[in-house]
C-alpha cells in the first residue's frame, strides 16, 4: 500500500519533469528557427542589384527558404527515427461524398459564392466611381487587357505578364464572350475574376469534402478558408483557383490512379492514367510557372513513394510529363519562365520579420509538412506506401510552395501560398483534438481575416487601429474610404484635345485617370511599352528595355502630379529609408526598425529622371499632361 501511495506521488512530478523537458526542447527548437529564418540570412547580403526591399537591407531570402526546408526535413527525419507518430497522423480522403455533412457543406459552399458575387460587384462599383489605391492592381491589370484587345499585343513577347496564359487571356476571352449582350471590358475583368475565385473555392470544397474529419470542422474549414480568401485588391494572380487547385487536381489525380488500378486492365490504366496526368500537368503550367514546378514536384514525389507497390505510376507520369514538357517548348515562348528567373534572384522579395502572419505559416508548416512526410515513410517501411504516398506527396507540396511564401513575405502572398498547408492542418488537427482545430481557427481568423484587413486600412487609406476605436470611428472611416469618389473626369470636349497628337507614350499607365487613358487607347492612340507603367522593373536590364521603349515616343502622357518640372528631380524623400521601413512597419504590422545596407534599382525615379532630361511639357489636358521629346534627345535616341 505504501508503493502505490508512493507511485501516486511520484505521478505529477514525471509529468511535471517531462513537461519542463518539452518545454526546453521547444524553446531550443524555436531560438534556432528564429535564428535561421530571421538573422541568419542578413550573413549572406544579395549581391545583385534588383528592386527589392530585402536587397535594401541586405537580406537574402533565398538562404532563409534553404533553412525552413531544411528544418523541415530535419524534423521529419526526426520524427521517423523516433516513431513519434502514429498512423493517425496521417490524412485520409475517401472515395465517395462525406457521410456526414456533405448537404450543409455544399450549402456553406453556395453561401461563400453568393457572398463573393456581393462583394465583387460592390469592388466593381467601388472602382468604376471612386478608383481607389487599394484597387490599383486591376486597372493594371485591364490596361494589359486592352492592349491585347485593341492592339494585338501577345503577352510574354510584347507586353509583360508574369503569370499563365490561363490567367492572363481569361479576362480578354471573358471580354470577348460577353461583349453581344453589352459588356464593357471592366465589367467581364470582374467577372472573370468572380469566376476563377468561384472555381478555387471549389477546390477548396473538393479537397475538404473528401478528407475524413468530422462534420464540424469540415465546415469551418470551408468557411474560415472563404471568407480569407476574398482579398479586396482584385488582381487576377491573386485569385483562388491559382493556388488550390494543385491541392484538388493532386487529389483527382490520385483518385484516377486508384480507379484505374482497381478496374485491372492494362490498357485502361495506361490511357486513362497518361490522360489524366497530362491534363492536370498541363492545367497547372498554364496557370502560373511556380505552381506547375510545384506540382511536378509533388508528384514525381508521389510515384516515387508508389514505386514499391505500383512501378507503373512512374513510368505513366515521366510520359506525360515529357508529353508536356515537349508541348510546352513548342508553343509557350522562353520568355514565359522569366518571372520564375526574376523571383528566384530576389526580385521584389521583402525581408522576413517575426510578424504574426510569418510566425502563423511557420508553425503551420512545421505542424503539417514533417508528419506527412514521416508517415509516408514509415508507409514505405511496412510495405503500405499506397495509401501513405498521398500524404507525402502532400506534405511536399506544401514545401515546393515554401518559395512563393517567403520571397514576398507580406500578408497576402503568405496567406495564398500557405492556403494550401492551412487547409491540410485543418483536417490533420480535427482528427487528433477538437480544441486544437479550435485554437488553430481562431489564430487563423485572428491573422488572415482581421488582422490583414487592418494592414489594408493603414496600407491604403492610413487608417490606423487608434482611428478604428475613437468616437467617430464611423464618420473618420467613411470619409477616408470615399477619398476620390464623384472626381469630375475630363468632357468629350477636354479630351478631344488629344485628338491632335499622333501617338502618345503612357510611362506611368493605370497611376493617373482611368478616363483619360481609356479615351487614348480606344482611339488607338497609345505607343505600347512591353512594361506597363513599371510593374516587373526589377532588374537593370528590364529598367534598361524600359528606358528604350519610353524613348520611342515622340509626345507622353503622364499624370499631372508629375507636371511640376521645378522640382521633378527631387522626386525621392530626403532620406529613403524611413519610407522603405515605414513600409516594412505597414505591411508586416511589426514595429521594423533595419538599417538600410544597399541603394536598390528604383525604376520610377530613373523613368522620372529620363522624363525630365529628354522631355518639355506642351499642354495640360484634365489631370494629365502632354510632354514632346527634345530635338537632341531624338537624335540621341536615333544614334542609340
Amino acid at each position: 500500500m505504501f508503493k502505490s501511495s508512493s507511485l501516486h506521488l511520484l505521478a505529477p512530478r514525471v509529468a511535471l519533469s517531462r513537461l519542463a523537458s518539452y518545454g526546453l526542447w521547444l524553446s531550443l527548437f524555436g531560438s534556432l528557427v528564429y535564428f535561421a529564418l530571421f538573422r541568419f540570412p542578413f550573413w549572406f547580403p544579395p549581391r545583385q542589384r534588383l528592386w527589392s526591399l530585402s536587397y535594401i537591407f541586405g537580406f537574402n531570402n533565398g538562404v532563409a527558404i534553404l533553412a525552413m526546408t531544411a528544418l523541415l526535413g530535419a524534423v521529419a527525419l526526426l520524427y521517423v527515427l523516433r516513431r513519434r507518430l502514429t498512423c493517425e497522423s496521417r490524412i485520409a480522403f475517401s472515395r465517395e461524398q462525406p457521410l456526414s455533412g456533405g448537404r450543409m457543406l455544399l450549402v456553406t459552399f453556395a453561401f461563400l459564392a453568393v457572398l463573393y458575387a456581393g462583394l465583387t460587384f460592390a469592388a466593381y462599383v467601388y472602382n468604376e466611381q471612386c478608383a481607389p489605391w487599394l484597387m490599383w492592381e486591376t486597372r493594371h491589370l485591364l490596361h494589359r487587357t486592352w492592349l491585347m484587345d485593341l492592339y494585338g499585343l501577345r503577352p510574354y513577347t510584347e507586353v509583360s505578364a508574369e503569370y499563365g496564359p490561363i490567367l492572363t487571356y481569361a479576362p480578354l476571352y471573358t471580354y470577348r464572350l460577353l461583349k453581344p449582350m453589352g459588356a464593357s471590358h471592366e465589367q467581364a475583368y470582374f467577372a472573370c475574376h468572380f469566376s476563377l475565385n468561384i472555381a478555387g473555392l471549389w477546390c477548396a470544397y473538393y479537397v475538404l469534402s473528401r478528407a475524413k474529419m468530422p462534420a464540424r470542422s469540415r465546415l469551418a474549414a470551408l468557411a474560415l478558408l472563404g471568407v480569407a480568401g476574398f482579398v479586396p485588391y482584385l488582381g487576377i494572380s491573386g485569385v483562388l483557383v491559382r493556388y488550390l487547385f494543385p491541392f484538388a487536381s493532386f487529389l483527382v489525380g490520385h483518385r484516377a490512379v486508384e480507379w484505374t488500378h482497381s478496374r485491372g486492365d492494362r490498357a485502361t490504366y495506361w490511357a486513362c492514367t497518361a490522360f489524366s496526368l497530362f491534363l492536370l500537368l498541363t492545367v497547372n503550367i498554364l496557370l502560373s510557372p511556380e505552381i506547375g514546378v510545384a506540382f511536378v514536384f509533388a508528384w514525381l514525389g508521389y510515384a516515387l513513394l508508389m514505386l514499391r507497390c505500383e512501378v507503373r505510376v512512374l513510368a505513366v507520369s515521366l510520359i506525360a510529363l515529357l508529353s508536356v514538357a515537349l508541348l510546352c517548348w513548342l508553343f509557350l515562348p522562353a520568355a514565359y519562365y522569366g518571372s520564375l528567373v526574376r523571383f528566384s534572384e530576389g526580385a521584389n522579395n521583402l525581408p522576413l520579420l517575426p510578424a504574426a502572419h510569418l510566425l502563423l505559416y511557420i508553425i503551420t508548416m512545421f505542424l503539417v509538412v514533417p508528419p506527412l512526410l514521416a508517415v509516408s515513410v514509415w508507409g514505405q517501411m511496412r510495405g503500405d506506401g499506397r495509401d501513405f504516398a498521398a500524404c507525402g506527396a502532400l506534405g511536399l507540396l506544401c514545401a515546393v510552395m515554401i518559395p512563393g511564401a517567403l520571397g514576398r513575405c507580406d500578408p497576402p502572398h503568405v496567406l495564398f501560398y500557405g492556403m494550401g498547408a492551412s487547409m491540410l492542418l485543418m483536417i490533420r488537427l480535427a482528427n487528433i483534438s477538437r480544441w486544437a482545430f479550435m485554437v488553430y481557427a481562431v489564430a487563423y481568423a485572428g491573422v488572415f481575416i482581421v488582422l490583414m484587413q487592418l494592414v489594408n486600412l493603414m496600407v491604403f487609406y492610413g487608417i490606423s487601429p487608434r482611428t478604428l476605436v475613437s468616437r467617430y470611428v464611423v464618420t473618420n472611416v467613411g470619409k477616408k474610404l470615399r477619398t476620390g469618389c464623384g472626381t469630375l473626369h475630363p468632357n468629350i470636349a477636354t479630351l478631344s484635345r488629344l485628338d491632335r497628337f499622333p501617338r502618345l507614350g503612357l510611362p506611368f499607365a493605370s497611376l493617373g485617370d482611368p478616363a483619360v487613358e481609356r479615351y487614348v487607347l480606344s482611339r488607338g492612340q497609345v505607343a505600347p511599352e512591353y512594361y506597363v507603367s513599371i510593374v516587373g522593373v526589377y532588374s537593370i536590364a528590364a529598367l534598361e528595355r524600359k528606358l528604350r521603349d519610353v524613348g520611342k515616343a515622340e509626345y507622353l502622357l503622364v499624370p499631372s502630379g508629375f507636371r511640376n518640372f521645378a522640382s521633378f528631380a527631387a522626386i525621392a524623400p530626403r532620406n529613403p529609408c524611413e519610407g522603405y521601413i515605414k513600409s516594412l512597419r505597414e505591411w508586416f504590422f511589426y514595429p521594423a526598425n533595419l538599417p538600410c545596407r544597399a541603394e536598390p534599382l528604383d525604376p520610377l525615379s530613373s523613368v522620372k529622371s529620363f522624363i525630365v532630361d529628354h522631355y518639355v511639357p506642351v499642354e495640360h489636358v484634365g489631370s494629365w499632361l502632354v510632354l514632346r521629346r527634345t530635338s537632341n534627345s531624338s537624335t540621341q535616341q536615333h544614334d542609340q
